[in-house]
């Protein structure tokens, strides 16, 4: 068999169903074998929205995504989206075809040539800082091999991209599966003695706290350790605060959570953190943006930290009083069970302390439902009329951080967002890539008026491919979070006006009729329930324009309560 078809057998041994994919030259046999091995192929617009399209997938589905992009521009296009798998920590795999070895910047050997064959760049050095492995097929031989690797280390430890560059010499050359060689993976040695070790200090700590938090981050749902992680909960009857890649664990309405925290968390989040004495940390990297760009946020408390990656436990940030480096879905299952036999203080008194200001410090309130619609009363709204098992998807601005700060996921919704980069223009791929993974759910995304038009062309991959999909455009006048920085630090010198850059001029309706969507709009918050709900109902893609107040206030949860 051709390596190609090699390369797309291993893909559907994985249980590889779906590829995201733009064709290209240098990929064509790569092309042509995916297609004949009847892996369902979408089509993109532009390789950059390939991986992100991938990583939404991954992360929905809980296993591998996978890209293919051609050569030489189809990779470097494929960048952007490469970065937020990254960042994000999405196991995807993205195959790259390549012009011939022999006409390969990587054949000469150089550090100094550019580029050698046509629409030819070497681009496994480029993406080897933000991969956790990438590798070109040189050997046909070696194909079963790098493609084990890859798999291996996508998928291990901390999540994360591969690359593998494949010539395409390469490509079309026969090979007899049976004389591959395999990759042979090397079983990490677990210290059962320190493990149980680091659980008893866990334990005195507990003992010895009256004023204890828990804090979930994305590592619970890479390990999928939620369900250890709530019988802990409720044995100890610990609060719980979420990082934004936590939100949709539980019910934010549950007894013992307390919603999304950090500088865009709740009103009553810094009272929380700041009045903890201990903090168990369980796969969140305690970022600037959750534990206050000063690092303060827990500064009476004794921090806990366990995450599977040790450079996290060991950067400059937030002091880590016991770092334990040990993956989750190995280390929760024993601390409950542990926690399960113990008998822990009575922390009522804690508790209804962070009851109080929960229930007593909304984030809505009655002078948010006005027109201009408040983006805090429609975003509220969309959360409550979403249904069991609808996917709910920001953009980077108002819309990310205010999504973050309302959704209660009190019907079992999941939640898709750029995490860590919180860039524009992803809501579009990752609503995609969600359609794809969930095909039975409603895909509910949320851009802007400014991120719509970073990947405006997938809408029609969207209406070509008939996804239950209903993006909702917030027409604000365009580039509030930036006008906002501009109003508050800058004395309101804005470089983003229709002036300069022409933002706030496109006219949406026209937009979803030019890429065959049905345009719908709302601009009256007296008719929000009524126009969700026939929205809801409809089960084909859609084009919703909402006009919110051009001058919309997003809160700091460190600053303005």
């Amino acid at each position: 068999m051709r390596v190609a078809d090699y390369v797309a057998q291993f893909l559907k041994n994985l249980g590889v169903n779906e590829v995201f994919m733009l064709t290209g030259y240098g990929a064509m046999y790569l092309n042509d074998a995916i297609k004949l091995s009847g892996i369902k192929y979408y089509a993109t617009r532009n390789e950059a929205t390939a991986p992100i399209m991938a990583e939404s997938y991954s992360r929905l589905k809980k296993k591998i995504g996978v890209a293919c992009v051609t050569a030489g521009p189809g990779s470097t296009n494929a960048i952007p989206g490469l970065a937020e798998a990254y960042v994000d920590s999405a196991p995807i795999i993205v195959i790259s075809g390549q012009v011939d070895y022999n006409q390969t910047t990587h054949s000469t050997k150089s550090k100094h040539i550019r580029t050698f064959g046509t629409a030819e760049i070497n681009i496994v050095p480029i993406v080897k800082p933000i991969t956790k492995y990438a590798e070109i097929i040189k050997n046909p031989k070696d194909t079963r091999y790098i493609l084990e690797k890859a798999y291996h280390s996508a998928i291990s430890g901390r999540p994360g991209p591969v690359w593998i560059d494949i010539p395409l010499n390469v490509q079309k050359y026969d090979i007899n599966p049976k004389n591959l060689r395999r990759f042979k993976v090397n079983k990490n040695r677990v210290f059962i003695p320190k493990i149980i070790n680091n659980i008893k200090k866990i334990i005195n700590l507990l003992k010895k706290s009256s004023r204890p938090l828990i804090v979930a981050g994305n590592g619970v749902h890479q390990s999928g350790t939620s369900n250890q992680l709530r019988k802990i909960i409720y044995k100890t009857k610990i609060p719980v605060i979420f990082s934004r890649f936590a939100q949709d664990l539980f019910s934010h309405e549950e007894k013992y959570v307390f919603g999304q925290a950090g500088v865009k968390g709740s009103r009553y989040c810094k009272k929380i953190m700041n009045s903890c004495d201990l903090v168990l940390s369980f796969g969140c990297r305690l970022a600037p943006q959750f534990v206050g760009h000063d690092f303060s946020a827990f500064k009476n408390a004794k921090v806990v930290a366990i995450d599977i990656e040790r450079d996290e436990l060991n950067k400059k940030g937030q002091k880590i009083f016991l770092p334990i480096n040990s993956d989750l879905s190995f280390f929760l299952p024993k601390l409950s069970n542990y926690i399960s036999k113990t008998n822990f203080p009575n922390y009522s008194k804690w508790f209804s302390y962070c009851d109080r200001l929960k229930n007593e410090n909304p984030i809505i309130k009655n002078k948010f439902q006005k027109n201009p619609i408040d983006l805090y009363y429609f975003m509220q709204k969309l959360g409550e009329c979403s249904r069991k098992g609808d996917v709910l998807i920001t953009d980077a601005g108002s819309n990310y951080y205010i999504g973050g700060q309302v959704w209660k996921f009190t019907k079992g919704q999941k939640e898709v967002t750029s995490g860590s980069n919180a860039a524009m223009g992803l809501s579009i791929p990752l609503a995609i890539g969600a359609a794809v993974a969930e095909p039975k759910s409603q895909i509910l995304a949320v851009t802007g008026d400014g991120s719509l038009e970073l990947n405006i062309q997938e809408l029609k991959t969207i209406s070509h491919n008939g996804f239950n999909i209903k993006l909702f455009v917030i027409n604000n006048g365009g580039y509030v979070s930036m006008h906002n920085w501009a109003d508050s630090l800058f004395k309101g010198r804005r470089l983003d006006t229709a002036t300069d850059t022409g933002d706030g001029t496109l006219n949406l309706k026209n937009i979803a009729k030019a890429f065959d969507l049905n345009h719908y709009l709302i601009n009256d918050v007296n008719s929000i329930k009524k126009d969700l709900k026939k929205i809801l109902n409809d089960k084909k893609p859609l084009f919703v324009e909402v006009v919110t107040d051009s001058r919309q206030k997003i809160f700091d949860a460190f600053k303005d309560y």
